[in-house]
């Protein structure tokens, strides 16, 4: 008779575990069919998303933009915790190859801290904002 997926044709154990199929333990995840690049608007859609369901994170005065994987966060945010905290939801996100965070932390009468945030512009115009990479 012929042998199933549980057979001995080549696949034994769990997923993911030592001597089941692939290399044990080694994660695939992100390593999509070759050529492939997600859609800037699908990333869009899920970083909005993301954001939207951060329990922690008010994100009704953040705007998002893509551009080639490369995400900008704009607008302004209660703390500087929830200004990382963005950063850190938009990282996770599959096809983000760049995080530029331009949020603003509000001082405590409800403005953007223009003095307190070193996120702006620079006297010179060039953007101190704290961006990361992602390595792909």
């Amino acid at each position: 008779m012929g042998q199933g997926f549980g057979g001995t044709a080549g696949y034994s154990g769990a997923y993911g575990q030592s001597g089941a199929y692939g290399q044990s333990g080694e994660s695939h995840r992100g390593k999509g069919p070759k050529g492939y690049t997600r859609s800037d608007d699908r990333i869009r859609e899920d970083v909005n998303d993301r954001l939207s369901d951060d329990d922690m994170l008010d994100a009704s005065d953040i705007s998002v933009t893509v551009s080639d994987g490369e995400v900008t966060l704009e607008g302004q945010v209660d703390s500087r915790q929830a200004k990382r905290a963005a950063e850190d939801c938009v990282e996770n996100c599959s096809g983000v190859k760049h995080v530029q965070n331009n949020l603003r932390v509000r001082d405590k009468s409800g403005s953007s801290g223009s003095g307190n945030d070193q996120s702006g512009t620079s006297a010179s115009g060039q953007g101190m904002g704290k961006a990361r990479s992602k390595d792909i």
